[in-house]
């Protein structure tokens, strides 16, 4: 019997497609406020092409020009993660002096377009032919994909200055899993430390998903029916959902390279006569 057998370079790239698409999506519904002013379509009309990018890598890895597209549309998500976060950081200062808390919390959120070149040095990560190394250099990029959800979560509720007071939950975990891949990325990663780091990745898919559903109650507290123009620019429902993004990722970055058994092996007469 013919059981299938998987392979992690190909299940990463995927799951990084989606997470360009979904980004994509993310981007789509904040630039719209501003109806696209200037530069806005710049990370939209790129998105398309890095899902491109990453598809021809998957399903034509072999041809030399799809592997340049792919290292291409990858570096480009590396410009265009550190422009956007100078834009967002000239967006929100004035002519005025103002402190810097004002610069960085209120306005555009300084910490989401480096979401791109995350993303993208992650997707170069994985396609690497270097197993040895590979997996400890994912862990780290996960743990940095974490400090940037926290900063995220943190510019986020320090509008509403922490109040409730589990607005804070996600900074704590997710500074447990910035550790907690921080640590397996140089350890030996034995069994009681990969489960533990199983523990903490599965509390933050938890957070996150509880962060979504109070999102969500938030943008319909006080209406009697749905208003778009509070789930689109309130409450963003994304945000929440990078906490299982990035949980997600930690638990794919420790697949062995392949699993799955490629033949079930047929049990021999001569054993059973034995």
């Amino acid at each position: 019997m013919i059981l299938p057998q998987f392979k992690k370079t190909p299940i990463l790239l995927a799951f990084m497609a989606i997470n360009f698409a979904f980004i994509g999506v993310d981007v789509l519904i904040a630039h719209s406020q501003n109806n696209f002013f200037r530069l806005e379509m710049i990370p939209l009309i790129y998105t398309p092409f890095a899902v491109l990018g990453i598809l021809l890598k998957l399903f034509l890895p072999n041809k030399r020009w799809a592997h340049h597209f792919f290292r291409i549309s990858m570096v480009f998500g590396l410009v265009i993660g550190l422009l956007g976060t100078f834009f967002h950081l000239a967006g929100n200062a004035t002519a005025k002096p103002q402190p810097i808390y004002e610069l960085i919390v209120e306005g555009s959120p300084v910490a989401a377009p480096i979401a791109f070149a995350g993303i993208a040095l992650f997707t170069l990560t994985a396609a690497k032919s270097e197993i040895s190394r590979r997996n400890s250099q994912l862990l780290i990029l996960v743990g940095l994909g974490f400090l940037a959800s926290v900063t995220a979560a943190f510019l986020d509720h320090a509008r509403l200055a922490f109040s409730p007071i589990y607005t804070l939950f996600p900074l704590i975990s997710g500074l447990m899993a910035m550790i907690a891949c921080f640590w397996l990325a140089y350890s030996k990663k034995t069994k009681p430390e990969v489960i533990f780091f199983l523990s903490i990745m599965a509390l933050n898919l938890f957070i996150g998903l509880l962060g979504f559903v109070f999102h969500v109650l938030g943008d319909l507290a006080g209406t009697q029916t749905i208003v778009w123009a509070r789930f689109l620019y309130r409450n963003p429902l994304l945000g929440p959902l990078l906490f299982c993004d990035v949980a997600m990722l930690g638990g794919l970055s420790l697949l062995p390279e392949q699993f799955g058994a490629a033949r079930k092996q047929p049990v021999e007469k001569s054993n059973l006569a034995n």
